[in-house]
Formats: C-alpha cells, sequence, structure tokens
C-alpha cells in the first residue's frame, strides 16, 4: 500500500524524482555547451558554427544559411571564404578573399569583398585599415546548409518565438 502511495506523488513532490529532474535539466544545459567546446577545439575557430545574417555574399550564401568553419589552416587563399571579426564590432563579416598578401613570408593580410557587393570592403574594415590581418579571421567557411539559421534570427528578432521556445522546453523539462 505504501508503494502504491508513493507512486501518486507527482515527481517534483518526491525527493528522489526532484534529483532526477534537477540532474536531467543540468544535463540539458551542460550537454549542448560541451558538443560546443569539443566543436571549437576540433576546428580551432572560436565559432565554428554561424548564420549569414545579410545578403552581401548572395547568391553564394543567402540571410539564414548556417556556415561552418575550420580554422586550422595558416593561411587565407584568395577565392576562399574568411570570415573576419574585428576588435570592438559586434558581428563578423563572411566575404570572400579577393587578394592574399604576406609580409616577410611570416604575416598574412587578406583583401576581402562581398560577392554581392560593388566594391572591396576597405570601407568595412576599422579606420585607417586596408586590409584583414590572419588574427582577425576565425574560421574559413568549408560548407554551410540553407535555411537552418531562421530559427537563430527568429529567436533574436522576435521575443514572442524567443518566450515561446523557452516555455516549451521548460514544459518538456517538467512534464
Amino acid at each position: 500500500m505504501l508503494s502504491t502511495a508513493v507512486k501518486m506523488i507527482p515527481k517534483w513532490q518526491n525527493p528522489r524524482g526532484t534529483f532526477t529532474l534537477l540532474l536531467w535539466s543540468l544535463l540539458l544545459i551542460t550537454f549542448p555547451l560541451m558538443i560546443w567546446k569539443a566543436l571549437c577545439v576540433f576546428t580551432g575557430s572560436s565559432h565554428p558554427i554561424m548564420v549569414v545574417i545579410s545578403e552581401s555574399m548572395a547568391p553564394a550564401f543567402t540571410r539564414g544559411d548556417l556556415i561552418f568553419l575550420w580554422n586550422r589552416q595558416s593561411w587565407v587563399h584568395a577565392g576562399e571564404i574568411p570570415v573576419c571579426w574585428f576588435p570592438g564590432k559586434p558581428l563578423p563579416m563572411v566575404h570572400r578573399a579577393i587578394k592574399s598578401v604576406w609580409l616577410d613570408g611570416k604575416e598574412q593580410f587578406t583583401l576581402t569583398k562581398g560577392d554581392n557587393n560593388d566594391g572591396d570592403d576597405v570601407p568595412l574594415y576599422p579606420p585607417g585599415q586596408l586590409m584583414v590581418g590572419r588574427d582577425e579571421v576565425v574560421g574559413v567557411v568549408k560548407g554551410y546548409l540553407p535555411y537552418l539559421g531562421w530559427l537563430s534570427i527568429g529567436l533574436q528578432e522576435n521575443p514572442l518565438v524567443t518566450g515561446s521556445v523557452i516555455g516549451g522546453l521548460l514544459l518538456l523539462a517538467a512534464a
């Protein structure tokens, strides 16, 4: 009879059930972070996956495409698509390398241009800078999946979508 009474108590009121629920919640939070860190180590990039948020690289990439970066190569070659992130800028720039030069065979600088833009990116660089240094490249695009980034864009641009997703996850965790 006691075992029947214990089964009728909801999970969150039973100490063992509460502990199990907390462990699963912790796992739901930490597992994606561990996967992200493993991707960072494997690719050599602090941002191995990014979402394209503009049309400057159309037709190669369009808004909402998910891009995969690799940062284990020494040099960026003309024709490749580096992702550049300048200090103090809130967002990175995904544009094609149109020219690469080396100073003393050690330090590389790259000139970039969006496929859908008329001119090179010098006006987009920090003041006084004419090319992108290799240290400002967080990775080179090695692959992409079209449209999968729209979920991320929707979560960032629409608070109603964000609230709905968080609410759904909380309900799922409590079930």
